[in-house]
Parts: structure tokens; sequence; C-alpha cells
């Protein structure tokens, strides 16, 4: 799934969907500074009309908008009307984005996903025992060696004692190879954690639910503080009160740790060999 699929799916569930607005401000030939009536502003939706034109946005251009605070900021006054077209939502495309990273960083090396037999890991140099593993990954499973020397195989296990050691990411060999050799290797990758909302999220179809929950809590907890700030006074009519928010956002959270417990993947057994007869030291 996108993320920005994802994304939209959330909006529904927790009500953040975007609501249109039509600003009509009337520049007054001096001020070069106004504001949106509503806000967070959904990234991709603002537009910007001065006596009917369409502006450009960005700071060499037109004009200039903060996405969380409706701030617009011109190049150059006006005394012609300025229209202001936008989606507000409650919480930003870049924030729900944030929400979902950490689902990833909670989830450690707990979560993980396979790569079988990959010929791209490592390659041996003679003389060489000291090797880095791939910069995903997390646990090695498998080493074998090409018993041709070459790309084509075939590949059996390797001849010598191996120890994969986490912290510094490195497959130790207990001997030096004499020769240059090709490898297949498989291992256990950390998920790929997302960065635009263009990327395809990096969760079996089963853990969709995890990050649901995590992203939730996170949302809930954002408006409760946000809330929080404005006093009871000022809080939207509709909304849920601070502590319902709070209580939501914690009960995500506590629903989120048991099936994080429940689901979480055990890890394969390794087939590397560590105690092979002359196989060499890898301590």
């Amino acid at each position: 799934m996108i993320v920005s699929g994802f994304i939209s799916k959330l909006r529904r569930k927790y009500n953040d969907s975007p609501v249109k607005h039509e600003d009509i401000i009337q520049g007054d030939g001096s001020s070069t500074v106004y504001r949106t009536q509503f806000y967070p502003i959904l990234e991709g939706s603002f537009r910007l009309y001065v006596g009917g034109v369409l502006k450009t946005e960005g700071v060499a251009s037109d004009y200039t908008v903060d996405y969380d605070t409706g701030d617009i900021e011109l190049a150059n006054a006006t005394s012609a009307e300025i229209r202001a077209q936008y989606q507000e939502v409650k919480f930003r495309d870049q924030h729900w984005l944030e929400a979902v990273q950490d689902t990833f960083d909670s989830f450690g090396d707990g979560f993980f996903k396979s790569v079988v037999r990959s010929p791209s890991g490592i390659t041996l140099s003679a003389g060489i025992q000291v090797y880095s593993c791939p910069s995903n990954c997390i646990r090695l499973t498998e080493a074998l060696e090409s018993t041709s020397y070459t790309s084509g195989g075939p590949f059996a296990q390797i001849n010598t004692n191996v120890r994969y050691d986490r912290w510094s990411n490195k497959m130790v060999l207990g001997n030096r190879p004499s020769r240059a050799n090709y490898m297949l290797i498989s291992y256990l990758r950390k998920l790929t954690r997302p960065t635009a909302t263009s990327d395809t999220l990096d969760l079996e179809d089963s853990w969709l639910e995890l990050a649901d929950l995590k992203a939730g809590a996170n949302f809930l907890r954002s408006m409760a503080n946000r809330y929080a700030q404005q006093g009871n006074a000022t809080v939207e009519e509709g909304y849920l009160s601070v502590a319902q928010l709070r209580q939501l956002a914690n009960d995500n959270e506590t629903i989120f740790e048991n099936r994080k417990r429940k689901i979480k993947p055990v890890m394969p057994a390794s087939t590397i060999p560590y105690n092979i007869p002359d196989g060499g030291s890898v301590g």
C-alpha cells in the first residue's frame, strides 16, 4: 500500500477528512502578511489569486504560505482582492507520515523481512576475514560460496566458521580466503522506513493494523495537546474533551503493544557454520 493511500484511510477513520474553504480578503495597499481563517492546510491544496490572477508559491516567487499556521506573505503589497482557496485538515500529510514513521521506529529489530540467497550482498576477497553486510541486515542466516569461483555457481555452504556481529553489522570468517570468490547470503532485513507519502509501506498486510493504531494514537494525542492549549472555552463544538482524547490515545497504545506482542514474527534459525573443525576462530 502506498503511504498516501494509507493516510487517506487514517483520515476517514479518525475524522480528519479535508474541508474546502475560500477566503476573500481586500488588500489595503500596504500590508504583505495575511492569514487564512482555517488551518492547518493540506499540502498541495492551496491556491492564491490576486486581482483574479493565479499566483506562484515560493520564496523567490509571488508569495509563501505556512501550512501549519495559515500565514500568507506576499512578495509585494496590493490593493486588489486576494482570494485564497485551500483544504483544511487537523493533521497535515507530513504529520501523518511522521506518525507512521513512529510505528517503524517502535518495531526495532522485532519486525523484519527475509532476503533469500542474494548475490549482491558480499563478495569474498583473498586474505580478508571481516566483511560489511548490507546496511539493512539485522541477522545473517545463510552463507554460501561458489564451488566454481564464478558468479553462476553452483553454490554450497561456506567451508569455514562464520560469525555475524549485529552491532557492527559485520560477517567474520574463521579463516582467511585464499582467493576471491562469489557468495550468496540469506539474511533478515529491517523494514524500510517511509520518507515520503509516495513511498510503499514496507509492511505485511497483518501489520497494517499496528500502523493504524500507533499513528492514530499520535493523532489523538496531538489533538488533545492542541485543545488543551486553546482552553475549554475555545474547543471546537462537536469534538471530544481533552481527557477523552488522551484516553483514546492511551487505549490505542495499549492495544498496539498487545497486538504487537501477539503477531511479532519468530526469528528463523541460522544455518551458517560456526563449529566446523579447522574452520578457524570467529571469537
